[in-house]
């Protein structure tokens, strides 16, 4: 029996990594231009010298997934009419050396708690969530020596983050931080889990914004409800949620309300005319 070559190794390896999500793409119509770009793997040294920089080890599902991918990048287009094909779908992982710690409005994220202990490090910022998998209140503590690691950023609205409550744990979570009111929503347990929800939510965008405070912008809901309506239905008391505006263009041409206005407006004086006529 031949082996396989190289190549069909590779394309092995991405079908599985993304459990087949290209193909369920391609048999979904409008969808079209599923791509997904191939990465070199990282190196151990790399790896090694990422965890010194930042004093902190990279769990072990992450660690494997960086050794075999520096990222992933996979996207897909929909057609809205003829002539009209957009990219929407996307799934992106950066390369390791992207992954940095999160700077903007730190000291606002760990505002210094007035009961500051010196011998041990204060708890500066306590946010509950509910575990996903044992549906139990947990907390999240961040201190001083917590570190907080932004994976991706969604509009300008939230970073999906992930964070280290101490150096020490070697089982980070992902967590969704709302960058306007600083509110912690948990999304994962772990790096794997949070692939696989990305791939379960075929990429759509802003797929986390289902498990925030401000909901779906109205855009990205109808392509929810166009090719993930299950989605949807099992979160449904997250559409209750206050829908915010981002100041994104939508991947859609939008008509001003204007445009409707066809009739003239008159005064109530100028009706009661037109009665007694």
């Amino acid at each position: 029996m031949a082996g396989l070559k190289i190549g069909d190794t590779e394309d092995m390896f991405y079908e599985n990594l993304s459990l087949g999500l290209a193909k369920v793409l391609n048999n979904i119509p409008r969808i079209t231009n599923v791509t997904l770009e191939k990465r070199l793997p990282c190196e151990k040294a790399q790896v090694t010298a990422w965890e010194s920089r930042h004093n902190v080890y990279l769990p072990d599902d992450m660690k494997r997934f960086y050794l075999s991918t520096d990222g992933f990048n996979f996207y897909w287009s929909y057609q809205y009419s003829p002539n009209d094909v957009r990219r929407v779908g996307h799934i992106h992982f950066p390369h390791l050396i992207q992954i940095t710690l999160v700077r903007d409005n730190i000291d606002t994220i760990l505002s210094v708690s007035p009961n500051t202990s010196l011998t041990a490090p204060p708890i500066i910022r306590q946010s509950n969530y509910v575990d996903l998998n044992s549906g139990h209140l947990d907390h999240l503590n961040l201190n001083s020596r917590s570190k907080i690691f932004e994976l991706s950023t969604i509009a300008n609205l939230a970073k999906v983050c992930l964070v280290y409550e101490t150096p020490e744990t070697s089982t980070p979570k992902i967590f969704l931080l709302e960058t306007n009111s600083l509110r912690w929503q948990f999304l994962a347990e772990s790096f794997t889990e949070y692939l696989r929800m990305s791939i379960a939510h075929l990429g759509l965008p802003y797929w986390e914004l289902c498990f925030s405070s401000c909901g779906l912008p109205a855009w990205t809901e109808q392509l929810f409800l166009l090719l993930a309506p299950h989605l949807l239905e099992r979160n449904d008391c997250r559409r209750l949620k206050n829908i915010v505006c981002i100041n994104e263009n939508p991947p859609y041409n939008v008509l001003d309300p204007a445009v409707f206005r066809t009739k003239l407006r008159c005064s109530r004086q100028t009706q009661k005319m037109r009665l007694n006529n």
